[in-house]
């Protein structure tokens, strides 16, 4: 961001005359690269008491707040400030927080090719892209190294705000925001996409639509993604990510119902329906099918209260993802998420009147890609690294599993204090055999282990009790080499859930995969992204 170079020494930085910008650091993680939505909140709080117009987050984590939602926007609307953050790591369409509230730019990483990096987030909030492969950039001791991340993308579109910022310093931070995104630079599908937002950031293309504009051209409502820019007329790829909250003109004597479906290639193959138990009958309510191939689609209708059941099907039996195409649903009652998902086989099922609460999000941090250490020095503009701290979704409140996932026919021992129960589940695919996994300790000793697995389709959850403060490797396998989802052989997935939050999971790989984690506490769970497929490329937590 700020870098400012000259002496001929390591890297110099997209504003390096310190007389046009300020800097100041607020600390919202810790030394070990974790934290918590709060500590986040009170950094960035004091960024903006300190003055600070442009806030750049290399980090993200937890479901979607109301109360931080509440505090980005009124940041972003009342004070001015322009909020960026990291889209994400993981390679997958979820939202990563704080970068898909509407108030935030989420930013994702191509390479020096211009194409996304493969641990990119990909969805509808993505809102621009910047540098995030194998970037240059300081470390501890005096030296240099090379890493990837969105963590190194969002300092690169907030380095560009900054310096376009400082040539027009009368324009508002929203129409900072539209000028970048107006004048990216497009990539992939035309106009926006999910893969890299509007495109590419361009400084000079900002500022020629300055120059050009002036400061006094209006902005659109704040929705992030492809629905922000007003100048742009390209259409967003998909609707936004929270359904409408607005009441049905005839008021709902039940609840109302909201399902969001993005339609795979062969839309012919989907259908849903939402049933009631009466009499001991299963009367059907409402359902849908018939629809276009890659489409979105929104259904509203007010049901029964007592109509608890949503079913969707693939007559194919490869679900919705991600062989051909990356379908999904979503589904909501009353405005709260009931359920969501995608990569299922014949069918899945989702409970609407469960009553229990959500519990609160556990966040586990974890730490950007890392190309390995290189003591050359570049002209690459950067940032020192920041940890990405994240966290997986949680799981539907109660949906129910088609088949009902096949529990151990004994129950486990209560277990010790010093332990934790971590729940694995895997969900096999037509060739259940082919599958098996293990945990072992940083020694190698197995400590947990799976396989056996007889019934096609079908998840099987077994709860593991690891000691806290520990390292371990989850190792999954598939004597087939072709993974466990998605091509041709169903779509099965494996998670590992510490309480209701899976922090691992996939699906999608060939002969095996590894993650190694620190399991710290009830709360955390420390996650090394670069053993994915074995290779530890960071060798610490």
């Amino acid at each position: 961001i700020g870098a400012i170079g000259g002496n001929d020494n390591g890297v110099t930085s997209l504003n390096p005359d310190p007389n046009k910008f300020s800097f100041f650091i607020a600390k919202g993680l810790t030394d070990g690269g974790g934290g918590t939505g709060s500590g986040v909140l009170q950094a960035v709080e004091k960024c903006v008491d300190e003055g600070a117009k442009i806030i750049s987050m290399s980090l993200g984590g937890g479901g979607f707040s109301t109360t931080t939602n509440e505090t980005f926007s009124g940041y972003y609307e009342e004070e001015g400030v322009l909020l960026i953050a990291a889209a994400g790591n993981d390679g997958n369409s979820a939202y990563n927080y704080p970068a898909s509230y509407g108030s935030v730019m989420s930013v994702a990483a191509v390479d020096s090719n211009k194409n996304k990096a493969s641990f990119s987030q990909f969805n509808d909030q993505v809102e621009i892209a910047g540098p995030g492969v194998s970037i240059q950039s300081t470390i501890p001791g005096n030296k240099y190294a090379s890493w990837s991340g969105t963590s190194m993308a969002a300092p690169h579109v907030a380095g560009v705000a900054a310096l376009v910022w400082s040539h027009f310093p009368n324009c508002s931070n929203k129409q900072i925001r539209e000028a970048l995104i107006a004048s990216a630079q497009d990539l992939g599908a035309d106009g926006c996409d999910h893969d890299y937002g509007f495109g590419l950031v361009d400084a000079k293309g900002a500022y020629d639509f300055l120059s050009e504009k002036g400061c006094n051209f209006p902005t659109g409502d704040t929705q992030g993604g492809c629905y922000q820019c007003v100048e742009c007329t390209s259409s967003p790829t998909s609707s936004p990510t929270v359904p409408p909250t607005t009441s049905s003109p005839t008021p709902c004597a039940g609840k109302t119902f909201h399902l969001k479906l993005k339609i795979d290639s062969y839309g012919g193959e989907t259908s849903w329906k939402v049933t009631r138990q009466h009499n001991n009958n299963v009367n059907i309510v409402k359902s849908g099918s018939g629809y276009a191939s890659n489409s979105v689609v929104h259904v509203e209708e007010c049901i029964p209260n007592d109509a608890c059941t949503f079913e969707i099907f693939d007559s194919h039996g490869d679900g919705l993802c991600c062989g051909f195409g990356r379908g999904s649903y979503q589904v909501w009652v009353d405005g709260v998420e009931k359920g969501s998902g995608g990569s299922f086989g014949s069918s899945d099922i989702v409970s609407l009147c469960s009553t229990m609460p959500t519990p609160s999000p556990t966040l586990a941090p974890f730490v950007t890609p890392t190309a390995g250490p290189n003591a050359g020095p570049t002209t690459a503009p950067s940032s020192a690294p920041t940890p990405l701290l994240t966290q997986a979704p949680a799981m539907p409140t109660a949906p129910t599993p088609n088949p009902a996932p096949i529990m151990p026919t004994t129950q486990p021992p209560s277990p010790p204090v010093s332990c934790l129960s971590i729940k694995v589940d895997i969900s096999t695919d037509t060739y259940p055999e082919e599958t098996d996994w293990t945990i072992s300790d940083k020694t190698g000793n197995v400590v947990a282990s799976g396989g056996g697995y007889t019934d096609k389709m079908t998840r099987y959850i077994q709860d593991v009790c690891l000691e806290i403060e520990r390292i371990y490797t989850f190792s999954i396998s598939d004597t087939y080499g072709d993974g466990i989802c998605c091509e041709y052989y169903g779509s099965g997935s494996y998670k590992l859930y510490l309480g209701e939050t899976a922090f691992i999971e996939g699906g999608h790989f060939f002969s095996s995969n590894q993650h190694m984690f620190l399991l710290v506490d009830q709360d955390t769970v420390l996650i090394d992204h670069g053993t994915v497929s074995g290779i530890n490329q960071l060798g610490h937590f």
